[in-house]
């Protein structure tokens, strides 16, 4: 099968699940339908370098080119730097402990989905390419142009936000 029709057939199985992890990295929805048309134009653009190794590796490779898409888009857009020396914030507020995620069970998808939408961009990448995409703290780092500590950090403030966000849904 030559790439114009696995594409094709990765649309029509995979595209809905494609533009969620769009969607998770851009809150703009029409935005994130241009990064899904984007990282289709790159995939087509770098067929060659897919390898086939078996059921799910055209829809990993393909998520992969998404995210990829995603982040190039929020780097030109609004540069992921370091706004704050480590050493000045409260670390007791970034503690693990703070961000007890256990209510999360009693949150519906959809709106956890609503609130990892409203984080910061920088801590809903960070949170996106650590959960979602798998990547590590030294990867994101090297991917966003951060320090390893401060991707780190972003991630335990996302946390501790959702745990926020959480708390106040169930008061609801």
């Amino acid at each position: 099968m030559d790439g114009i029709e696995a594409l094709e057939q990765a649309y029509k199985a995979d595209g809905a699940y494609l533009l969620s992890v769009c969607r998770r990295y851009v809150r703009d929805a029409a935005t994130a339908q241009d990064m899904f048309q984007d990282g289709f134009v790159s995939a087509y653009l770098n067929w060659s370098q897919f390898r086939d190794r078996g059921p799910g590796s055209l829809k990993a490779w393909l998520s992969r080119i998404m995210a990829n898409t995603c982040l190039m888009y929020l780097r030109k857009k609004d540069p992921v730097r370091e706004s704050e020396d480590i050493g000045t914030l409260n670390l007791r507020s970034l503690d693990a402990s703070d961000g007890d995620m256990a209510g999360i069970d009693g949150v519906k998808d959809e709106d956890l989905y609503n609130m990892i939408l409203e984080l910061p961009d920088v801590e809903r990448t960070v949170l996106n390419m650590f959960v979602f995409e798998g990547y590590s703290h030294r990867e994101i780092a090297a991917a966003l142009g951060i320090r390893e500590s401060a991707s780190a950090m972003r991630f335990f403030r996302a946390k501790a936000h959702l745990a926020q966000m959480i708390k106040e849904y169930e008061k609801e």
